[in-house]
């Protein structure tokens, strides 16, 4: 029995459908960009996002891991200062390719195992092969153009699948303590 030990101490047990998983604590929420936080279809942020990012924030280290495939960086950058959500974020990665590059360099600059991160993404052949590899947890943004490219063996099951940013903020892992 454990006695006198913060729930940030003590690993948590979480039922997820038919399958129990032991997960440690998370310290850090790494976001995609692109259908994630901000859609790309009507060039703006959803419209949860600020919101949810400023809960999080308050408890979790944020990071934005996401590639800029069109190679307008410089786009995705203003957006963030345009939003005013950059303040948001301790570590931001873009590039044209190489995203799982580009979550190894991320974790380096956390100074975090994977273990210790939330990967939340809305493509299962991305980000949630990533986390599901290295051991991460793992969230599908279930929406919009990549909704029904659905998670295999080669990417392995999500932890969570949500259907709208909102519902993270609700993760026993992940609800503000």
């Amino acid at each position: 029995m454990l006695v006198n030990q913060t729930f940030e101490e003590v690993s948590c047990v979480i039922l997820i459908g038919e399958r129990t998983m032991k997960t440690e604590m998370i310290r850090a929420i790494i976001f995609d960009w692109g259908r994630t936080l901000y859609d790309s279809e009507s060039q703006a942020l959803f419209p949860q996002t600020k919101n949810v990012l400023q809960i999080l924030s308050r408890q979790y280290i944020l990071a934005i891991v996401s590639l800029a495939s069109d190679g307008n960086i410089e786009r995705r950058q203003q957006a963030l200062q345009t939003y005013d959500i950059k303040k948001y974020f301790t570590s931001i990665h873009f590039a044209q390719n190489g995203k799982d590059r580009l979550y190894t360099i991320a974790l380096s600059t956390l100074a975090l195992p994977p273990q210790e991160v939330a990967i939340v993404d809305d493509r299962v052949i991305r980000g949630i092969r990533w986390g599901n590899i290295h051991g991460a947890m793992t969230i599908w943004v279930k929406q919009g153009k990549f909704m029904h490219e659905e998670p295999n063996d080669e990417t392995g099951m999500p932890t969570y699948t949500i259907r709208n940013l909102e519902e993270i903020c609700s993760f026993p892992l992940l609800s503000v303590r």
